[in-house]
């Protein structure tokens, strides 16, 4: 396994850090037998690390024969602070999946955890083989934090703090405007792609009930699946990281 640090070009922005985690040297080099990847999406106040659950995902994925992509949104991380929105990290991902395609990855699927699942579902990735969604936050809800952070939104922006790192990320009212504006229910109709979801059945900050109505929603296929980790709340770590992680390797095998 190697690991490789990437800048990502982003169009009208700034260059996206990222690690490329690949299986093989020599496969990297060759266009013609390469590996499937992973594009892994950080979830809100997140960075591509997520606190090592990312990093381990990717290790245990190279290990399986699979490569994988981490990277920061705009404005998250190691980027440049701006403001962020779920349009702009749409464009990110989209540059980012731009960029593996000329790295010259052909079998492509996409893990969104979190915010980063409405990200990788506004996204515009045509080709796309599978999605991978990990605790998606599909629809609006808000703890008791995400309400302070929120209520002064109408005065400036606001700083919340990352869960890595990093400094404080900036919200401005455009990013309640912004995802008001994407229509979650027919996007999810639409998904014509082999679906997984893992949600943890204690999870706070996305409850079960949404994530089964978000389920519920997807075209009804055999190729869709939701796996209900029992007692994983939305920080699962160690024995309900690993359940996380063991069921996107078979899903993987079956799919990628």
């Amino acid at each position: 396994m190697i690991e490789k640090r990437v800048l990502i070009p982003n169009i009208n922005r700034n260059d996206l850090h990222g690690v490329h985690y690949i299986t093989s040297e020599e496969k990297h080099e060759s266009n013609l037998d390469k590996p499937p990847i992973l594009i892994m999406c950080h979830g809100f106040t997140g960075d591509k690390y997520e606190w090592g659950r990312f990093p381990e995902t990717a290790k245990a994925l190279n290990k399986e024969g699979y490569d994988v992509l981490i990277f920061d949104f705009s404005g998250s991380g190691e980027n440049k602070r701006e403001p962020i929105t779920l349009s702009k990290q749409a464009n990110d991902l989209e540059n980012v999946y731009n960029w593996v395609q000329n790295q010259g990855y052909s079998r492509i699927a996409v893990l969104g955890l979190s915010y980063g699942g409405i990200t990788a579902l506004k996204a515009n990735l045509p080709g796309i083989i599978t999605y991978i969604f990990w605790a998606p936050y599909f629809f609006v809800h808000s703890s008791e934090d995400q309400t302070d952070w929120f209520k002064d939104l109408n005065k400036g922006p606001v700083k919340i703090p990352s869960s890595g790192d990093g400094e404080p990320i900036v919200i401005d009212l455009s990013f309640m405007t912004d995802f008001a504006k994407f229509r979650v229910k027919p996007s999810l109709k639409k998904l014509d792609s082999p679906t997984l979801i893992v949600q943890g059945t204690s999870d706070e900050s996305v409850p079960l009930e949404f994530t089964r109505k978000a389920f519920q929603l997807l075209p009804k296929d055999e190729n869709n699946k939701l796996i209900e980790i029992q007692n994983a709340t939305h920080d699962f770590e160690a024995k309900f990281l690993k359940e996380f992680i063991t069921n996107t390797v078979m899903w993987l095998k079956k799919y990628l």
